[in-house]
């Protein structure tokens, strides 16, 4: 996934240190070009360490981090460009970049908001409105995951209790037949072969009992399985729109 880089013109200052941290920033470019995401950190924060509000810089440091799957760093530079920046259009491509960034964790619901206040900035950006609209279409996918797995986790409580119930009431049966047979000192050998039968049959549907509850454990475990995987597909086929951007300005 390509997301949004700033990439730097050279730019006339009167002051060298402007020039230093600005041809810094521009190697940084460079790697970032190259997919040396690595070293074009180190460019980046080199520049930011002569200029530490150096907005385009810390731009262009969040993405070579996303590059890397470093998304918490990502996020957490992206949010102070967000809450200090006056430049509108640095503002936007940050919360287009944070929803990347979600999306990657999919986080789906914080990667929608970032989407909507990317278009609230700038409603004409259409790659923003893309990618809101397949993370929304994801998270509904999840909403249907988590409610179908409630009702599964539902269905097996109800039968759990289906089967307690059962074993109550084949242990009342139980008692009932010892206080007929202590009523009985008669008893003859047929009437305590049908108990013992009895029994057999009891335990026998009890482990028949326990075997559904296997049975239907895997099932859910299956569907749950089956449903993450579909999750997974659906991410594979999400193409976040971006392109490279450029900033010119003249200085």
């Amino acid at each position: 996934m390509i997301t949004r880089s700033l990439l730097l013109l050279c730019f006339l200052f009167n002051i060298s240190f402007a020039q230093n941290e600005r041809g810094v920033a521009r190697i940084g470019n460079k790697n970032y070009e190259k997919g040396l995401f690595s070293e074009s950190e180190v460019a980046y924060k080199k520049a930011l360490s002569e200029k530490n509000k150096f907005e385009e810089a810390q731009f262009n440091l969040s993405d070579a981090l996303f590059k890397q799957e470093r998304y918490d760093e990502s996020i957490n530079i992206l949010n102070n460009l967000i809450s200090n920046t006056e430049d509108a259009e640095i503002k936007s491509d940050s919360y287009y970049n944070l929803g990347n960034n979600f999306l990657q964790q999919q986080k789906f619901e914080e990667a929608a908001k970032s989407y909507k206040n990317c278009l609230r900035l700038n409603p004409s950006d259409e790659e923003a409105r893309y990618n809101l609209a397949k993370t929304l279409s994801l998270l509904n996918k999840e909403q249907q995951q988590e409610n179908n797995q409630n009702q599964e986790d539902n269905q097996e409580d109800n039968q759990e209790k289906q089967d307690q119930n059962s074993g109550e009431t084949d242990g009342q049966d139980d008692e009932n037949n010892q206080d007929d047979s202590s009523s009985n000192n008669n008893g003859n050998q047929q009437g305590q072969e049908g108990d013992e039968n009895k029994e057999s049959q009891n335990e026998e549907s009890d482990l028949s009992g326990e075997d559904l509850s296997r049975q239907e454990m895997e099932r859910i475990l299956d569907a749950l399985e089956r449903e993450e995987q579909k999750v997974q597909e659906e991410m594979k086929k999400v193409k976040v729109k971006s392109k490279n951007r450029t900033i010119e300005k003249d200085w």
